[in-house]
């Protein structure tokens, strides 16, 4: 289903990222373009203008889809690519709820916002580190995409009140997929203690 999931937002995607190939906007620009976005995002939500910081982090998070879809259409995928996108990435995602733990700094639910980012960012480096030792790890629901959009939920729907129960669901769900991944990785037949 999750793949499903990707195929249908991929073809959604299709006529922007021709115009985008048309143009010919690098992937790598696209990439960069996302950085000052969430820079910009995690800005508002600090400052507690959530609509606007969610609107820059939806942004992002399109550059941030953009780029791969468009890196794969012009056949200029490439290693040195894959890197600077993954480290933005988790930039961009550490700078929104970074910002939204300085909103709620003076509360119990900026610890929210700091488990958020830790188990987001775990999620992604346990992935890296089970593909660095050779082994596969593509399980779990709460990849990038589904965080940013309990996100955006929570800066569009929740507001400031409400907002940390998005922070909570993104720690929790997060951290399900971290011990999920964890645990696929070694229970993969050849795994060593």
């Amino acid at each position: 289903m999750k793949e499903t999931a990707k195929q249908q937002g991929r073809r959604l995607l299709r006529p922007l990222v021709g115009v985008l190939a048309a143009m010919h906007v690098s992937p790598t620009a696209v990439t960069i373009v996302g950085l000052p976005l969430s820079i910009g995002a995690g800005y508002c939500f600090a400052a507690g203008w959530f609509i606007l910081g969610g609107v820059l982090a939806a942004l992002a998070g399109l550059c941030d889809t953009l780029d791969g879809e468009l890196s794969r259409r012009t056949g200029t995928t490439s290693a040195l690519g894959a890197f600077l996108d993954s480290t933005i990435d988790r930039l961009s995602e550490a700078l929104v709820l970074v910002g939204l733990y300085w909103y709620y700094r003076d509360s119990w639910f900026g610890l929210l916002a700091v488990a958020a980012l830790v188990f987001s960012l775990m999620v992604s480096y346990v992935r890296a580190r089970a593909e660095g030792v050779g082994r596969e790890c593509k399980v779990g629901w709460f990849e990038r995409p589904v965080r940013v959009l309990v996100l955006l939920a929570g800066a569009f729907f929740l507001g400031r009140t409400w907002m940390p129960l998005a922070l909570g669901v993104i720690a929790v769900g997060s951290f399900v997929t971290v011990v999920h991944r964890i645990v696929h990785v070694m229970l993969q037949k050849g795994s060593q203690g």
